[in-house]
């Protein structure tokens, strides 16, 4: 590659820039006194030969050159003058290297596949040596000789390639540049630089662009160019790896195989933890393929800046990336297609602009969007893993599709379809910490794909599906989910048809915005992380009232829908929420068993969960009356992380007769978070039997009521219990068949367990009371 002003005439040269430094070095080292070019140590060569071989050197006293006594070191200045070889058999150190570069001048460097450390900078230069800073005019394989051939710089911050002293113009330089110097130590190119790999290790590499000269020109990074031992087409790898930070001012001609030529890198690739930098106004890098998994900075203080591009035929668009960051004043058009993997950030004033761009959120881990209120055309989320968060109000233009993955919103609004020609595609994901979603321009056709809500239950776990099927007259639609810990276990109230609930959550949601409409509405809520008997247990409730329409059955076991037909007209000023006629227990984590026996005399409690992860310990209580009275009487630690099945057990020794005990275990996790199981039941030491009473009739409207024990049960000395679902013991007495009948004729509506007991046994049964 030949650089620009370096391929012109000679008569257009020294019009340039590197005019003015030719004079200003020429008089000084021709006119005054050669000596005085080089530092005292410097070494030169003599001859060709190996680096170690001491009768190659001379090295400058001050006054004179003298024959080397030791080899060069990571202190001494070293120039390889014309017709000179030197050749490497073990790795070196040097401070700076200055190499002729005058065309015939042949090979150079070997290195021989081993590694020259360099503390300084990289120069060329012509005539004898110390000679006249120059460009490299050498096309031959001047240093070598292969990929695993490597000159790392190392060191303090400084120029490594200072201006009018090196250039791209070699085709066939066969070796690769590490850049190493350590954390916050930069490393400046002024002129271009060729190899055929670039790896940047650690520290920061910043790329010039010189302004004093019109078009600016850029100290261009380029690749080896010979197609007789490389591939033609696109060649050489540009690698950041973590620790790494590239900073460019430039906008053409930043990385490239040829320049000249137009023939594109073969890879860009910033490892994680690594950072891209872009200071141009249009950023360009030329390669056929881009691995983005660290950060890509966009920081311009003045005029404007685009988004990173390419120009070369060969070169591949860079549009998918893992974090993007602005830190400068001027804003950033994104393209009309992106995938993110990472965070997105605004750090400055300028803003991203999404407006016309559709962006994939994608990914297993955890996104963070700062910064900034997302404005983007359209919204992918297809993460297998992780969730994105939003710092601040997130508006989409047109579509929202959810095909996996999380979005919490902290907080925030989610706005949808603000130009009203989109809508939602809902296949699988969820929301959570949402302030309130607004659909505008709400479809008249109300499906299960674009209108079905995802809330995430923070409190209960599982996901809160709200689902609306039916006609609509078109509006705004407005959801709010208010989220409470917790159920109410004793709504009491009935449905609309008679049916006592017994469970509600205190979570629930409110809905706005619609046009009037008298059009029917299928609504559902769906009951996922929660304890349930049977989809048909299911209901959907008011907080404390009956929900307006008609209780319709569910059938599905997977999502666990509560449904209710009702009316569009009937949703405002509600509070719409999950309930039950049966009694649900709340499950935020996956409990796969639970469960209490006797053994040996003692009370036994055992469950298992399905996977651990980051649990500290599990709290084992107990009660006698469920609703209040809990007692933590043990703790057991987890096992550790598991992938698979863990089972536990732990031994009440409290054995109190005649009595029921009640058990629940709260999980903690090493973050602080607490997880409750269900709650379970032992009827101590006592034989209890569900199948050997009758107590009719049951349901029981009216009348009198009869029972029907079995005959082993000695009635003498029983005792009759009358418990709620919940477990609430509401009447306690000695058995008489008409005093039983009257206590149960007295009760209200509900669902309750009677249970008789003696010193032998113990049967209970189950009684609706209408």
């Amino acid at each position: 590659m030949k650089t620009r002003g370096k391929t012109l005439a000679w008569s257009t040269l020294f019009n340039c820039r590197i005019y003015f430094i030719f004079s200003a070095v020429t008089f000084h080292c021709l006119y005054l006194n050669a000596s005085l070019c080089q530092e005292i140590g410097a070494y030169r060569t003599v001859a060709s030969g190996n680096f170690g071989n001491l009768a190659i050197w001379e090295v400058y006293n001050g006054s004179v050159w003298a024959p080397a006594s030791v080899k060069p070191t990571l202190i001494n200045d070293i120039y390889i003058d014309q017709t000179h070889k030197v050749t490497l058999t073990a790795n070196e150190e040097a401070k700076s290297l200055f190499i002729n570069a005058e065309t015939g001048a042949g090979e150079k460097l070997n290195l021989s596949g081993r590694n020259i450390n360099l503390y300084g900078s990289l120069q060329a230069f012509s005539g004898a040596a110390p000679g006249i800073p120059s460009g490299t005019w050498n096309s031959q394989n001047w240093i070598g000789n292969s990929t695993a051939s490597t000159i790392t710089f190392k060191g303090n911050s400084r120029i490594i390639i200072p201006k009018n002293a090196w250039s791209g113009f070699t085709i066939q330089s066969r070796y690769t540049v590490i850049f190493d110097p350590g954390a916050g130590n930069t490393l400046t190119i002024e002129e271009p630089f060729k190899a055929v790999k670039f790896i940047l290790r650690s520290g920061i590499l910043l790329q010039k662009l010189d302004i004093s000269v019109v078009p600016n020109f850029c100290a261009s990074i380029s690749f080896n160019t010979e197609t007789s031992f490389y591939p033609s087409g696109p060649f050489g790898d540009f690698i950041i790896e973590s620790g790494g930070i590239f900073i460019s001012e430039c906008s053409d001609n930043i990385i490239a195989r040829s320049i000249s030529g137009s023939v594109s890198a073969n890879l860009f690739e910033i490892q994680s933890g690594g950072e891209l930098i872009l200071e141009g106004t249009s950023p360009k890098i030329e390669a056929a393929t881009f691995l983005l998994n660290g950060k890509v900075t966009f920081r311009k203080n003045s005029g404007t800046q685009n988004f990173l591009s390419k120009s070369y035929a060969s070169s591949a668009v860079p549009l998918t990336f893992h974090d993007l960051e602005i830190q400068g004043t001027q804003n950033i058009t994104l393209p009309t297609t992106l995938s993110l993997n990472g965070n997105i950030s605004q750090v400055g004033i300028g803003v991203f602009n999404l407006t016309n761009t559709t962006l994939n959120l994608t990914g297993a881990t955890d996104q963070h969007i700062i910064g900034f209120a997302m404005n983007v055309n359209n919204l992918t989320l297809n993460k297998p893993a992780g969730t994105a968060f939003f710092e601040q109000n997130l508006m989409i233009r047109n579509n929202l599709k959810m095909d996996a993955g999380g979005i919490n919103l902290q907080g925030n609004n989610l706005i949808l379809n603000t130009l009203g020609s989109g809508g939602l595609e809902y296949n699988a994901g969820h929301w959570s910490n949402l302030g309130q979603f607004t659909y505008q321009t709400t479809p008249t056709s109300m499906t299960s794909v674009n209108a079905t809500f995802p809330f995430y239950d923070q409190y209960q776990g599982g996901i809160r599906k709200v689902q609306m099927l039916g006609t609509s007259a078109g509006g705004n639609l407005n959801i709010q989910f208010t989220e409470y810990k917790g159920a109410d276990f004793n709504p009491s109230f009935n449905d609309l048809d008679g049916t006592p609930i017994l469970y509600r959550l205190f979570s629930y949601f409110n809905f706005s915005g619609l046009n009037t409409s008298s059009n029917p509405l299928e609504l559902r809520i769906s009951a996922e992380k929660l304890i349930v008997d049977e989809p048909e247990d299911l209901r959907l409730v008011c907080t404390g009232y009956a929900a307006p329409g008609n209780h319709i059955e569910g059938t599905d076991e997977i999502n666990l829908w509560a449904i209710r037909s009702l009316t569009f007209d009937d949703l405002p000023g509600k509070n719409f929420t999950v309930g039950s006629f049966r009694t649900l227990s709340i499950l935020p984590v996956t409990w796969l068993s639970i469960s209490a026996h006797l053994k040996d005399n003692l009370k036994q409690i055992t469950w298992s969960v399905a996977e651990e992860n980051d649990n500290e310990k599990f709290e084992i209580y107990s009660s006698n009356n469920p609703l209040k009275d809990w007692i933590k009487i043990g703790e057991v630690l987890s096992q550790g992380d598991s992938d698979s099945p863990t089972l536990y057990s732990f031994t009440d020794e409290n054995i109190r007769k005649n009595s029921s005990t009640y058990y629940l275990i709260r999980l903690i996790n090493f973050s602080g978070q607490e997880f409750w199981s269900k709650v379970v039941r032992l009827e101590n030491d006592l034989t209890v039997s569900n199948d050997q009473i009758s107590i009719s009739p049951n349901p029981h409207s009216s009348g009198k009521i009869s029972v029907t024990l079995p005959d082993s049960f000695n009635l003498e000395n029983s005792q009759i219990s009358i418990y709620t679902t919940q477990g609430l013991l509401i009447s306690d007495f000695r058995y008489n068949e008409i005093l039983l009948s009257e206590k149960l004729e007295i009760l209200t509506p509900g669902i309750y367990l009677i249970k008789f007991s003696n010193p032998e046994n113990t049967i209970q049964s189950k009684w609706i009371k209408h």
